[in-house]
């Protein structure tokens, strides 16, 4: 099918799209949804608008294929994804499993979700371009120009940011080649979505959301918190926000109830260590690009309740805590992740967690490859637990420097209020 067929029965639909409504879910909720905006409703001129409409039915389609893909029977779970919740146990049990739709944050993102597909066109009152916001991003390049919405944005790219932000030049070199090579990146056969999705949502199916979305390269500017990650993962790593607090879709509440769902996509550059860290906030994470190497893509994930967790010290809002990154058997908390097994992570509150991405060696040109994931957290309406902050762990050898592998880490947990 051509691509201009494509793109009007993408449109015909977002304008009379309604999903079936699962069974656990009260319909009588769902349908005739009332919503509450974060923000005024953006208007747009007759030459914008269709540009608008084509970004808004990507962003509808991205929606419904993460609520189905989350409430899909997979053979393990009733109306659910299995998802991996810790890769490992101090008893050495291995990793650990749950039904993700046993979560009521998940039970709530995935409501919400249906409400706005069944609703769309008073959902699109909260939906907008966001082309006023200048801190997020194009990734430019192949990406933008294939995308008549990126142009129309017409966004800082990545080059023009990481030629400008302050940080230090070996950030920007790794920036520079993660700007010319993203749209590589997140398309391509090897771009392949779990079982669980009833269709594709990557950035093969969907460009122009992809595109424009505005991306945010959250660690590249010189921070005291960046002081505790690395030069490499700074540069190589981006996420986007499509519905959420800072996303294209802001809803404040849903018949009243808070919505507390950011839903977006992440890239992350292999060859590249994403530091230990861990915040207040659940997050999930599909994998959606297919390794060349059994361990290329590997997950580590320690709740903050193991026995291996130890307390250093606490004030009313934190908890500071060790763990021996270089204790034996440490090699058995990571556990390798691809499309087809093991897609699926869901981090609780205060999760210790980190993801190492090798692969150099498994590609002949290791820089056009990146992990590529379809994410989300849950809660961030609720802002007594500081939802958005991520809290890299450090060495406690040395304070303010990264938490290396084979090493003992320390980390501030938030301490949670109910």
């Amino acid at each position: 099918m051509k691509k201009s067929l494509i793109l009007a029965s993408l449109l015909c639909s977002a304008s009379t799209l309604a999903a079936d409504i699962p069974d656990f879910l009260d319909a009588n909720e769902i349908n005739n949804a009332e919503f509450h905006c974060l923000g005024e409703p953006q208007t747009y001129s007759a030459a914008e608008q269709p540009l608008v409409d084509t970004l808004w039915a990507e962003t509808l389609q991205y929606l419904e294929g993460y609520a189905v893909a989350l409430s899909s029977t997979d053979g393990n779970c009733r109306n659910s994804d299995n998802t991996m919740v810790q890769t490992n146990t101090a008893d050495l049990h291995g990793p650990q499993y749950m039904c993700i739709m046993d979560q009521r944050d998940m039970q709530l993102m995935v409501k919400h979700i249906y409400a706005i597909i069944n609703n769309a066109d008073k959902a699109k009152q909260c939906f907008g371009a966001r082309q006023d916001v200048d801190w997020i991003y194009s990734p430019g390049g192949e990406l933008e120009q294939s995308s008549a919405v990126a142009k129309w944005l017409n966004r800082t790219t990545f080059s023009e940011f990481f030629q400008r932000v302050n940080t230090n030049d070996q950030v920007r070199e790794f920036g520079a080649n993660f700007s010319e090579n993203f749209s590589k990146m997140v398309t391509g056969d090897d771009i392949q979505m779990p079982k669980a999705f009833p269709f594709d949502v990557s950035a093969n199916a969907l460009p122009n959301l992809w595109a424009s979305v505005g991306w945010f390269p959250m660690y590249a500017a010189d921070s005291e918190r960046n002081q505790r990650n690395f030069d490499k993962t700074r540069g190589n790593y981006a996420y986007a926000e499509v519905l959420g607090h800072w996303g294209l879709l802001r809803i404040d509440s849903i018949n009243d109830e808070k919505v507390g769902a950011e839903v977006g996509m992440v890239a992350q550059r292999i060859d590249s260590f994403y530091p230990y860290h861990n915040h207040a906030i659940s997050e999930i994470y599909y994998t959606i690009r297919e390794p060349a190497c059994t361990n290329e893509f590997k997950n580590f994930a320690l709740r903050e309740n193991s026995p291996l967790v130890q307390t250093v010290s606490e004030t009313d809002t934190i908890r500071e805590v060790e763990f021996d990154a270089g204790m034996a058997n440490e090699h058995l908390f990571w556990a390798s992740t691809s499309p087809s097994k093991d897609d699926l992570i869901y981090f609780h509150p205060n999760t210790i967690h980190a993801f190492e991405y090798a692969g150099a060696d498994c590609h002949a040109q290791p820089q056009q490859k990146a992990i590529v994931t379809v994410w989300a957290r849950s809660n961030a309406h609720d802002k007594r637990n500081d939802y958005g902050t991520t809290r890299l762990c450090e060495s406690a050898a040395t304070p303010n420097t990264p938490a290396l592998r084979g090493a003992k880490i320390r980390c501030d947990l938030t301490k949670t209020k109910y």
